[in-house]
């Protein structure tokens, strides 16, 4: 399972690592794309909203899980690329203490937010049962998710892009064969979509297990074998924490933004919803190359090679920018015809061509930005990413929304052309500090 990513040419280890990084970020992505597609053409436009809308709170406190094995990501990545790999072993018993613990956790305060959050966030009444019925289910896949997303992190760490693939592969079939049975056959609608992506989670998690044991991974996923140690803890939470904090709070920056969108109405609701999950195919191959260049620059700053470190951000940022590019042509050009995919309901694609017209700016803008945040997280200076994405977030895209859509009323048109400021400015003070050269001075390296 080890890949060392020190050597070679970088060109064609980025793009190698990164292609089972996209083929992952695609089938997860998969998971909430078709649900929404076959809620979409089994129920009815309350489901539709329903799961649009109970999904992204689902995503956001993901996000402090994901976050979390960024740090283990990193941590191990420094530790291989300095040749220290009898650190593994206790580094990821760590890790995986930690992750039950913070999924643990997070089901519990999940499951006893679902209520308030929904009526904060302005669900629409019709939507409100199942937008609850699918919060409280997908809640339960927190614990599954902690430790699988632990489990990629530390093998990305490794170099071992392809087995999280193949973990993924196998619980998407199974999502999808779920949904098909629970929502088109049964008619349980949005908690349908729920049990199906919980069960899915599930197999996933025991799937990687079960596989990395036959593989010599350096821990064996035995209780007793689990445990804190300090001088591992520390670090992984001093890389980690920061992210996951990142995470959570860009992503719940969303759901004031979705509370914002609902005000507008259902139509207005549904179509914010179809064009997010649209958003998150298309930045797939930039969430792809954020996660690899973080992994590739960890191993060579651990190698002490920063050389190789600073093309991996070149050739990442070149890269993902061309994909980027493909999908602002098809926003520009085909706008109704991608929302169109997800409904036929025609005020629902009226709602989404008007997002569309500045929201297709935010794949240009966002690929620079989560590259440049890739490479700083790899360095482990994860504290300027926080404060860039939070100050961005907090201080320019939320107010901007706010203003044009109730100052100014330009509706769904207006906070599409808002979204894209704030990924401007991550980009720009991202490579502010790349070009200073302070990212030198690695965090983490042992």
């Amino acid at each position: 399972m080890e890949n060392n990513l020190t050597q070679g040419s970088v060109f064609r280890k980025l793009w190698v690592f990164t292609l089972p990084f996209i083929g992952a970020n695609l089938l997860q992505t998969l998971y909430g794309m078709v649900d929404l597609y076959i809620v979409g053409r089994y129920a009815e436009t309350s489901d539709v909203a329903a799961v649009s809308i109970s999904g992204t709170v689902i995503a956001t406190f993901l996000m402090i899980l994901i976050g979390l094995s960024v740090g283990a990501t990193v941590l191990i990545g420094q530790r291989f690329g300095a040749g220290e790999q009898q650190s593994l072993g206790p580094v990821s018993a760590t890790a995986f203490t930690l992750s039950l613990i913070f999924g643990g956790g997070l089901m519990i305060i999940v499951a006893a937010l679902t209520v308030p959050v929904l009526h904060w966030i302005n669900t629409p009444e019709e939507a409100m049962g199942g937008a609850i019925s699918y919060m409280l289910i997908c809640s339960i896949g927190y614990i599954f998710q902690s430790v699988f997303n632990m489990l990629s992190g530390i093998l990305r760490g490794m170099g071992d892009s392809k087995s999280p693939l193949l973990f993924v592969g196998v619980s998407t079939v199974v999502n999808i064969i779920g949904d098909v049975i629970l929502i088109g056959l049964c008619g349980l609608g949005a908690a349908g979509a729920a049990i199906a992506t919980m069960l899915a989670q599930l197999l996933c998690m025991v799937f990687g297990i079960l596989y990395v044991r036959r593989k010599g991974f350096p821990f064996d996923f035995h209780l007793r074998s689990l445990r804190l140690m300090k001088e591992h803890a520390l670090p992984l939470l001093k890389i980690g924490i920061p992210v996951a904090l990142q995470e959570f709070l860009v992503m719940f920056s969303f759901i004031i933004i979705e509370g914002i969108i609902n005000s507008l109405g259902l139509n207005a609701s549904a179509a914010a919803g179809i064009l997010d999950k649209i958003f998150l195919f298309a930045t797939i191959p930039t969430y792809a190359f954020n996660s690899s260049i973080s992994a590739m620059v960890a191993q060579n700053v651990g190698a002490r090679q920063n050389g190789r470190a600073v093309r991996c951000l070149w050739y990442g940022s070149l890269l993902s920018e061309l994909f980027a590019v493909v999908f602002f042509l098809l926003g520009l050009f085909i706008p109704g015809e991608l929302t169109g995919i997800f409904t036929r309901d025609s005020a629902v694609i009226s709602e989404g061509i008007s997002y569309f017209a500045g929201y297709k700016y935010e794949y240009l803008l966002c690929s620079l930005a989560f590259c440049v945040n890739g490479f700083i997280n790899g360095t482990g200076h994860t504290r300027l990413t926080l404060i860039n994405n939070v100050v961005s977030t907090y201080v320019v895209r939320i107010p901007a929304c706010l203003i044009v859509s109730t100052v100014i009323g330009a509706g769904l048109f207006g906070i599409g052309y808002a979204l894209p400021i704030a990924s401007l400015i991550q980009a720009i003070v991202g490579f502010v500090f790349f070009f200073s050269g302070r990212w030198k001075n690695a965090q983490g390296r042992p």
